[in-house]
């Protein structure tokens, strides 16, 4: 008996897409910049399966699903393999490439990464170097990336470099989001509610939790607020 094609696309479009949110959640996450070619072929290949098994409703659809099914395990293993032994690592993801040695331009190395001299260029722009004179070495990573290092001379003075202390700088902690405060955090720093509440409204005027959007208290003890539906020019902070 045939289903009518506009209840069983949709529901095939629904499965499909749990399906490949599971299989993505298994295999981990990662930038688009950091995947590597194999990992790019793989993601298009479920893609593609997932988006069949959508579109053809005279296909059966447990055979589309062992498909992705194994199309997601396989990078798993292959994973596992790369984990564990240098030269799968090097055949299956590659090694960086070095590309600039010592200021010098290696052509041959570029030669085997299909890149010509304006693309390498343009790559050096992309992190703020016009003059490739400035570069002591660049490397080509696995994932198709350069990295840079300029040459010592050319690189910003650091308050070490001029024997300065400086304070030091943690990651601020999130209290409040989207009006409810986080309670577990302010426990993990040994603050009480009551002191967020008097501290929003002595500093920054805010007398509800449900008007702020986010609030962060940083290490040095400033607390940053944004209020919901502010005139940026009105925000306190």
């Amino acid at each position: 008996m045939l289903i009518n094609p506009y209840i069983e696309i949709p529901l095939r479009a629904l499965f499909a897409y749990l399906f490949l949110l599971l299989f993505t959640r298994i295999n981990g996450r990662e930038q688009i910049s950091q995947l590597t070619y194999f990992e790019y072929v793989v993601g298009i290949t479920i893609g593609s399966i997932a988006g069949t098994l959508t579109t053809t409703p005279e296909d059966p659809f447990g055979p589309g699903l062992l498909g992705m099914a194994v199309w997601t395990i396989l990078p798993i293993l292959t994973g596992l393999l790369v984990l564990k032994s240098v030269p799968a690592r090097k055949i299956i993801e590659g090694e960086p490439i070095v590309v600039i040695q010592n200021g010098k331009i290696d052509e041959e190395a570029l030669a085997r990464q299909r890149t010509n001299l304006d693309d390498l260029m343009l790559m050096l722009r992309q992190k703020d170097i016009f003059n490739i004179g400035d570069v002591e070495n660049a490397i080509f990573e696995r994932n198709g990336e350069l990295t840079v290092q300029r040459k010592s001379q050319l690189n910003p003075v650091t308050p070490a470099d001029l024997n300065i202390s400086t304070l030091y700088q943690g990651l601020p902690t999130t209290l409040v989001q989207d009006g409810v405060v986080i309670e577990n955090r302010l426990k993990e720093i040994s603050l009480s509610k009551d002191w967020l509440l008097k501290k929003l409204q002595t500093e920054h005027g805010v007398n509800e939790i449900s008007q702020v959007s986010i609030a962060q208290l940083d290490t040095s003890g400033n607390l940053y607020v944004d209020l919901k539906n502010a005139n940026p020019e009105n925000k306190p902070h």
